[in-house]
Formats: C-alpha cells, sequence, structure tokens
C-alpha cells in the first residue's frame, strides 16, 4: 500500500508488484522468473510463506525492506502440516509433476539463452494473455484444451517448413506457457491432459535443440516427454513419443541394437495399444533391423506397418502433418525405402522411392531430400559408390544450411559409411565428406556463441 506505481500514482497492484520483481530478478541476476499477480495473493493470504530466494530477494527490493521477516516470510518445518510454502530451489518445477530439478534447470537456461531473441519475452507474456482470456470466455477447460490441442498441430505443419531455431523459439513460448497453465489447474483429469500436451510439444522442442547441436539437452527434453507422456496415462501418446525418439536415434548414430531394446520394452502397448500409436514404433523397428542387415525381421516389422496404416482412420491418412493424429502413406513408403536401401534390395527401394516423391505434398522440403540421399545410398551399395557419394553431395547443397536437420545430415552419414574404406579418397566422397565435416563445425560453433 505504502509503495505507489510510477504509471498511475496509486498502490501497486499484485500484478505491477510481480512484473517490478521479475524486472528486479532479471536485471541483477540475469535469471528470468515468472512471478505473478495471482502468486502475490498467495503470498498475502499466507498460503505460502517462503517462497524461493529470488522472489524473497525481489521483494525486499521492491517494497523497500532489510530482512524477510519484515515482510512475514518465515521458513516452515517440512513435515509440520502447514501449509505448502511455495516454490523453492529444492522444490520440483511446476512445468512437469515430479520430473526433477534437472528439468526445471534446462528450462530455466534455454529459455535465457532465447529470452532477447525474436521477443520470446514478449511473446510469452502475450500468449499467456491469451490463453488467460480463453479460460475467461469459456463455460470450461474443454475450450483451452482445444486450444492446446491445435497449437500441436500447428508445430505439426511448422516442423515441415520451418528451422531448428524458430521452431525453438516458438515452442519456448508455448512450454513456458503451458507449465503457468499447469501452475493454475488442480483438477487430475485436467492436469494430465495437459501432461499430454507437454508430452506432444517436449518431443518436438527435443528434435529442434537436437538439430541445433544440443545433444545433452536434447537428451534431457526426451526423457521430459517420455515421462509426461506416462503421466498423461495416454497410451497413444506415449507410443508416438517413444516412436519418434527411437527414430531420431537412428540419425543420431545410436546402435541399432540399444535402439530395438528400447523399442521391445513397447512391446505390450504395441500388441494391445491403439493402432494410432504403433506406426513410429513399427516404423522404427523395421530401420534398426535393417541397420542390422537382419532382412526378415525388418520385412516383417513392414508388414505390420502396413496392417496398421491400412486400419487407420481416413482423417490420420490424409493429414501430412507432423504430429500424433496424422500418419500419411509417404511415411510407410519411406520406411520402406529405408529398409531396402539399406538391405541393398534396390528394385523394391526405388519402387518405394518413387511412390513417396509422388505423395509428398508442395511444401514439404526435407522428405524428398531424404528419399534422393536414399538413393544415393542404393547407388553406393550397388557398386557406384563414386556417384553415389557424388548424388547425397548434390543433394545436400541443393537444401538450405539451416534446414539440414539430424533427419537429413544423419542419412548422409550413413551414404559416406557406404562407400568402402578404400575409395575414400576419391573426389566425390571426399566432397562428402568435407561438406558433412563442415556442418559439424557449424553446429560446434553455433553451441559455443
Amino acid at each position: 500500500m505504502r509503495t505507489r506505481s510510477e504509471s498511475t500514482g496509486h498502490p501497486l497492484s499484485r500484478a505491477e508488484v510481480a512484473d517490478a520483481v521479475n524486472a528486479w530478478v532479471y536485471r541483477q541476476t540475469g535469471r528470468v522468473i515468472q512471478l505473478s499477480g495471482n502468486y502475490i495473493g498467495k503470498l498475502e493470504r499466507g498460503v505460502f510463506r517462503w517462497p524461493s530466494a529470488d522472489y524473497r530477494a525481489g521483494l525486499r527490493a521492491v517494497l523497500g525492506v532489510a530482512t524477510d521477516a519484515e515482510l512475514g516470510f518465515r521458513p516452515v518445518e517440512r513435515g509440520s502440516g502447514a501449509d505448502s510454502m511455495g516454490p523453492d530451489e529444492n522444490d520440483p518445477p511446476t512445468f512437469l509433476p515430479t520430473v526433477g530439478k534437472e528439468v526445471d534447470d534446462v528450462l530455466r537456461r534455454t529459455f535465457l539463452l532465447s529470452a532477447s531473441a525474436a521477443g520470446v519475452g514478449m511473446a510469452l507474456g502475450l500468449e499467456s494473455a491469451r490463453h488467460g482470456l480463453n479460460r475467461a470466455v469459456s463455460d470450461g477447460f474443454s475450450v483451452d484444451l482445444d486450444d492446446w490441442h491445435e497449437i500441436v498441430r500447428e508445430y505439426g505443419a511448422a516442423a515441415v517448413t520451418h528451422t531448428a531455431t524458430e521452431l525453438h523459439e516458438m515452442l519456448l513460448v508455448d512450454v513456458l506457457s503451458l507449465q503457468t497453465a499447469l501452475g493454475m489447474s488442480s483438477d487430475l483429469t485436467q492436469r494430465r491432459a495437459l501432461y499430454k500436451i507437454g508430452a506432444l510439444l517436449s518431443q518436438y522442442l527435443a528434435q529442434a535443440v537436437g538439430d541445433l547441436g544440443q545433444h545433452r539437452e536434447a537428451m534431457r527434453w526426451w526423457r521430459t516427454s517420455s515421462y509426461a507422456a506416462d503421466c498423461s496415462g495416454d497410451r497413444h501418446t506415449m507410443m508416438h513419443v517413444r516412436g519418434r525418439k527411437a527414430i531420431r536415434a537412428i540419425y543420431d548414430g545410436q546402435t541399432p541394437e540399444i535402439i530395438i531394446d528400447e523399442i521391445s520394452k513397447s512391446n505390450a502397448l504395441i500388441a494391445d495399444g491403439p493402432a494410432a500409436g504403433r506406426p513410429s514404433l513399427l516404423a522404427a523397428r523395421a530401420q534398426a533391423f535393417a541397420l542390422l542387415g537382419r532382412a526378415e525381421e525388418a520385412e516383417s516389422s513392414l508388414v505390420a506397418l502396413r496392417e496398421t496404416f491400412a486400419a487407420l482412420p481416413f482423417q490420420m491418412t490424409n493429414d501430412h502433418g507432423w504430429h500424433c493424429w496424422a500418419y500419411p502413406e509417404e511415411r510407410v513408403r519411406f520406411a520402406e525405402s529405408f529398409v531396402y536401401s539399406h538391405l541393398g534390395d534396390t528394385c523394391r527401394a526405388e519402387e518405394a522411392q518413387s511412390a513417396a516423391l509422388g505423395l509428398y505434398p508442395p511444401d514439404s522440403r526435407r522428405g524428398p531430400v531424404q528419399i534422393e540421399l536414399q538413393r544415393a545410398l542404393c547407388l553406393v551399395t550397388t557398386g557406384d559408390p563414386s556417384q553415389g557419394a557424388g548424388h547425397a553431395t548434390t543433394t545436400l547443397e541443393g537444401l538450405p544450411t539451416e534446414h539440414r536437420t539430424r533427419f537429413v545430415v544423419g542419412l548422409g552419414e550413413q551414404v559416406l559409411a557406404a562407400v568402402p574404406t578404400d575409395q575414400r579418397r576419391t573426389r566425390t566422397a571426399r566432397e562428402l565428406h568435407e561438406l558433412l565435416r563442415d556442418h559439424a563445425a557449424r553446429e560446434r560453433r553455433a553451441i559455443e556463441s
């Protein structure tokens, strides 16, 4: 009451106090916090009596006091039966249930890296306000949940056309907005629905972070995605996240044996779960078996993928987005192309490649490039390593650098690996090696900067 607003001259509102604390902490420490007017109200009512160190320091500075006691803050003994003390350094984050401090640290560090880029901080405020208005004008939670589902679908389309940097910045805004939504929801059914959204957004973020070369952080986001999916209890989401993680592992260079072992942990889900969740797991298993040259098992997984695809609803097979509610035919043909290219069955590989290229939508930039890299692999395995390496180099050079994701570069590395050792010194093989080396160097520089 005694601290006046510079803009109105009236006592500071709760929202103004929160904004002032957020700004003070950022100026003093470089850390981004999300103190809200709602939380200030809980402090006033004594619901929370020992906020985090950043909150306490910021409130002391803004309200002009020297000690926490002057603000009425005092620690409460754990297990005393007292009300929750609110956020503290050792508490789990509100982003996902009991994920652990490690995930909160990843979230905070990643946000800080991009807080000044492309107006992320301002965008976060706008998006949080929009979700708040959705809840205010709706007659229940369902309207806002529909909006979150639409956001997931939007990222399914953006994944085809946007760069990893763009996706990274966009996703940070929505992931942090989702964290706020979870903090405001106490109903278990609602929270589980939001856990599902968190799992789907996190797997997009894991892939974007990985494409930016931050592999350790990407693995942490994959863990968050898997944990959130399991907490949601939604088997479709659980299968989708595990399948996407397994496919990504192929292009990140993880050993096929480990990938197959990880997929086997989902055998019960594959057998009894919804058909809509199976495709990515089956495709990943087929591709991993192909990398090992286990043709019979790879073909068996392809058969299961085709049968699953035939059972999917039309709205799913007719949607070209990269989200969990879509699985168009070109992905089946892509899996076939990958498997047959690695097994050396060039006739069936060519059939699958031609079919896939005829199915990709016009805005698909990377899908056709991946198919051409598999054609390059076929050239190498059929006895023309020089032409195969040259075709891979030409294909990669035709794609802008910012669109060379791991799903693309990983295939280029597979082409180079297939070139016999005694032919690695040919001009085309050296050019492919140099292109891939330069890409890796750019990744390292981006991380260091």
